[in-house]
């Protein structure tokens, strides 16, 4: 395979600080090459160079053997460059047909016009072929997260691009939407496209890689055929050191129950929900798209308006209201979409771990602890090894492991009786995932009932006393330790 992108001396700092050094890295047509790495290894830096949204300090940048220069991620895509980002980037009061066109719409002969009859023909014509069901005609902010990304990945696929950079692409995915996902990278590869893939999901780099490069520091440690590392090996390359057990064990007894629900129910989401959570249990919560499984977490909380049927938190009766309520209650919610839901990313750390206990914790009615804020804040960045200049930082600066401790910290700070994690690990590298986990564990074993919901079997199986899957709006079945595999998970999964 000759060699399409090429990379040599790339350098880039930020505030002082080198975040890539000197990296020498070729990709080949038509090969899936994954960059791994911890959040903060430089991964999404050096796309962002070859993208054009950053200039690196040094180094040079060749296509097909030419040197180029990107000035916008504008330039680098009319070169053939086509980069799916983290976040989406769509324009939301347009159709899906108008944003898989987008820059690249057919006119009418001799005419700037644009001929609507033929983009919305093609745009049909580019959805069955990659066998999504959605409708072109429809407006971008019509569609759940998981179809828009898919919508995306169809304009990379239609702008014809020679190299398709995809960060992160099968979050927010489910299963279908991601072999969805796995058919068009095949039709990539297939017509001789460079991919380039970023994830954190070592499964899906095994079974879809050519090659791999570990990046660790900014630097480039390692690039590998597929034949040639394995996960244990893989991720000692990636944190500098060999992980003894993603899982740490805990110690768990049955005791007292903490959280009962009864016969609870949210029009169509879900019906006649009835379960309980044991004082130290950590229960898993698994279901395809649209099981109900994520909508009972959210509900619990609040999020979802008043449902029917009853909660109890030790013995009295929960009033479901909003997650106010629900947090004075003894209740604690940590989002699966830290970035719009779950942080402040404008804010500084100390202002995102203490929102939540700010009445409670750090105010005497009349005014603010700040200096308590500071000193609760300053231990809770020691305990959950955040990587962080200081408190002063705002969050968008750290790495996405890093603001995923930060609002693990926020629950930390006081004491509840109930935690609701969603995707706790989503967008986590395994380093920080191994840490989140030894603390949701601390968490357990000092007695708080942990309520998990993940889409990632590997992280229920290894996490959880027992498991409850939903299917169809429905718990269907209820699995011990002992009982869950992957294949009993998904057996009772798929039941309707």
């Amino acid at each position: 395979m000759n060699t399409v992108l090429e990379l040599k001396g790339i350098s880039k700092i930020f505030a002082g600080t080198p975040v890539l050094d000197n990296i020498d890295l070729a990709f080949k047509s038509g090969e899936l090459h994954a960059l791994v790495g911890e959040n903060g290894a430089g991964k999404s830096t050096l796309i962002k160079i070859i993208s054009g949204v950053y200039h690196q300090e040094a180094g040079k940048v060749y296509l097909n053997g030419k040197e180029v220069h990107f000035a916008t991620p504008n330039s680098a895509q009319k070169a053939g460059i086509s980069t799916l980002f983290q976040e989406i980037q769509e324009i939301p009061e347009m159709t899906v047909a108008e944003n898989v066109f987008l820059g690249r719409e057919p006119r009418y002969k001799n005419s700037p016009i644009v001929d609507t009859k033929q983009l919305k023909s093609e745009a049909e014509k580019l959805v069955k072929r990659l066998g999504l069901n959605i409708d072109v005609s429809t407006k971008m902010r019509e569609l759940p997260v998981s179809s828009r990304k898919m919508v995306e990945i169809a304009r990379a696929m239609n702008h014809q691009a020679s190299v398709v950079i995809m960060d992160e692409p099968t979050a927010n995915l489910n299963a279908e939407e991601m072999a969805a996902l796995f058919r068009m990278i095949d039709e990539l590869k297939k017509n001789r496209t460079t991919i380039i893939y970023i994830s954190h999901r070592m499964n899906e780099v095994f079974s879809l890689a050519d090659r791999v490069t570990v990046l660790r520091d900014g630097k480039l440690i390692a690039t590998l055929n597929n034949d040639q590392y394995d996960e244990k090996s893989l991720i000692a390359l990636m944190i500098g050191r060999e992980l003894t057990d993603l899982y740490p064990e805990r110690e768990h007894s049955i005791k007292e129950v903490v959280l009962e629900v009864k016969n609870l129910s949210l029009g169509e989401h879900f019906k006649n929900v009835s379960f309980d959570v044991h004082k130290g249990e950590v229960l898993g919560l698994a279901g395809l798209d649209a099981s109900g499984a994520n909508a009972v977490t959210k509900t619990i909380f609040g999020l979802c308006g008043k449902p029917e049927g009853k909660v109890f938190l030790n013995g009295a009766e929960l009033d479901i209201v909003n997650p106010s309520t629900s947090i004075k209650q003894g209740m604690a919610f940590l989002t699966e979409d830290r970035k719009t839901q779950g942080l402040f990313l404008n804010q500084n750390m100390v202002n995102n771990f203490t929102i939540s206990a700010l009445a409670k914790v750090f105010s005497n009615r009349a005014f603010m602890k700040k200096k308590k804020e500071r000193l609760e804040s300053n231990k809770m960045v020691d305990k959950l090894q955040i990587k962080t200049a200081g408190l002063h930082t705002r969050l968008s600066e750290l790495s996405g492991g890093n603001q995923q401790k930060v609002m693990l910290g926020r629950w930390m700070l006081d004491r509840y009786k109930v935690l609701i994690m969603e995707e706790p690990t989503r967008g986590v590298d395994v380093g920080a995932k191994s840490e989140i986990y030894y603390h949701i564990n601390k968490l357990a074993e000092a007695g708080l009932a942990v309520i998990m919901y993940s889409t990632e079997m590997p992280e229920l199986l290894g996490m959880c006393d027992r498991i409850l899957v939903f299917s169809g709006g429905e718990l269907k079945a209820a699995l011990s330790k002992e009982e869950a595999t992957q294949e009993s998970i998904m057996q009772h999964a798929l039941v309707r």
